[in-house]
């Protein structure tokens, strides 16, 4: 059984919510130039569809405002009416439309779930989710095991104790005689008969630890999950925030998601929203935001105001179909861009 549930999939950071054969509607998209602030975006906003252009601003801002730049990130915009988001596959971001429709208007609460979802990769929780869960599951059947042998060991003991003490009461009974003797034979009789440990006992404490073992397995795997959204939700503060972003964009998505059916109850993925609020104010007082902002005005001036270049791809899948998004370039633009740059063109 937990051999079983150590290869489920990490459901707390993947969704396989994908947009088949269903490509967003773009312009030609071009290299972007350095521009003055004021005209940095006019690009993209002429060439992609609003919830695009929307996504594209943040990740290109949290990317150079955090060095996250120097790789690829791919965008996908989900029709799904699910609120959510997720990190998936190698630096794919997807959102939901049901997500994003919940907090229009805010673009701090946006770039929150953005710099949550590049946290996810960042930490590399897509990798360490299974692999932490698949110890965990080695660590449960290796004590499960330890205390199966142990069990039969002490029910072993306790039957050779019972049978000797029944076995010296018998002869003591015998030459004993007499009434004296007859109690004294059917004492060791009683106390042998119940003393002992069938096999079928055996087995049930067998079953009982295996049932132990796998409700501490699955504690287990919360715990690890719990841990890496409350891990994300830092980036995500840290993140935005470092992009210029309010600091209470994170505080706002969380109660955007705390009013959803069911919220308030831990889930086996993810800590209440009102948890991770908490978690958020306690940080929000370990990096100030004007430090934090600093910090990150300084890198997006050292890019000299010059956007992550972008383009549309899509993903071909089996049995015909494909999804299509917008995939953002690392600092150095496309491999030719970076042939160029080493060996000339």
């Amino acid at each position: 059984m937990i051999k079983k549930l150590s290869a489920q999939i990490f459901t707390g950071l993947v969704s396989l919510t994908l947009i088949i054969n269903q490509a967003p509607s773009f312009a030609n998209p071009s290299s972007a130039k350095q521009n003055s602030p004021n005209q940095l975006y006019e690009k993209p906003k002429a060439e992609l569809p609003d919830d695009y252009f929307a996504v594209y601003v943040i990740v290109d801002r949290i990317a150079r405002a955090n060095s996250l730049d120097d790789k690829p990130w791919r965008i996908v915009i989900s029709p799904s009416n699910e609120v959510n988001a997720y990190a998936s596959d190698i630096n794919v971001l997807t959102f939901n439309k049901g997500l994003l429709k919940h907090i229009e208007g805010d673009s701090s609460a946006l770039a929150c779930v953005i710099g949550h979802e590049m946290g996810h990769h960042v930490e590399q929780h897509l990798g360490y989710g299974p692999a932490l869960q698949n110890e965990a599951a080695l660590n449960e059947l290796k004590k499960a095991e330890q205390e199966k042998l142990i069990a039969e060991q002490d029910a072993e003991i306790q039957n050779k104790l019972a049978q000797l003490a029944a076995g010296t009461g018998t002869a003591i009974g015998g030459e004993v005689g007499g009434t004296a003797g007859q109690l004294i034979q059917i004492g060791a009789a009683i106390f042998g008969g119940t003393a002992q440990t069938s096999q079928a006992e055996i087995e049930e404490i067998k079953r009982r630890i295996d049932a132990e073992a796998e409700e501490r397995f699955k504690k287990r795997v919360i715990e690890i999950s719990h841990q890496h959204e409350f891990e994300a939700d830092k980036k995500g503060y840290l993140y935005s925030v470092k992009a210029g972003f309010e600091s209470d964009g994170c505080i706002n998505v969380l109660k955007v998601l705390g009013r959803m059916p069911g919220a308030q109850t831990p889930s086996k993925t993810h800590p209440t929203p009102e948890k991770r609020i908490e978690k958020i104010q306690e940080l929000k007082a370990q990096y100030p935001p004007q430090t934090l902002k600093t910090e990150g005005e300084k890198l997006l001036n050292q890019k000299n105001n010059s956007l992550l270049n972008y383009e549309v791809f899509t993903e071909q899948l089996p049995d015909n179909l494909s999804y299509s998004g917008l995939k953002v370039f690392p600092i150095t633009g496309t491999t030719e861009d970076d042939l160029c740059r080493i060996v000339g063109c």
